[in-house]
């Protein structure tokens, strides 16, 4: 997500300034250096846990990804 630029964002169907938005603002809530230091020390049930809520939020942006664009999907049909 953050390797692509906003200029390619927008390319993408049913990707506007405000849904670009929304995804930036919940992919920048970045690990302080501190996570990132003590990261190699974690226990291992720690580090399993951490794995988890990250897939858990992963698993929810892209379920809302795929929820906007079929919603885009379905009114572009009703239009036609």
């Amino acid at each position: 997500m953050a390797s692509i630029s906003d200029a390619q964002w927008l390319t993408v169907p049913n990707i506007g300034p405000t849904t670009l938005e929304e995804l930036r603002s919940m992919t920048q809530q970045v690990p302080s250096r501190e996570d990132d230091a003590a990261a190699p020390h974690m226990a291992d049930h720690e580090v399993l846990s951490r794995l988890n809520r990250l897939q858990r939020e992963l698993n929810l942006i892209v379920s809302e990804i795929r929820s906007r664009l079929s919603g885009a999907q379905k009114r572009r049909r009703m239009e036609e």
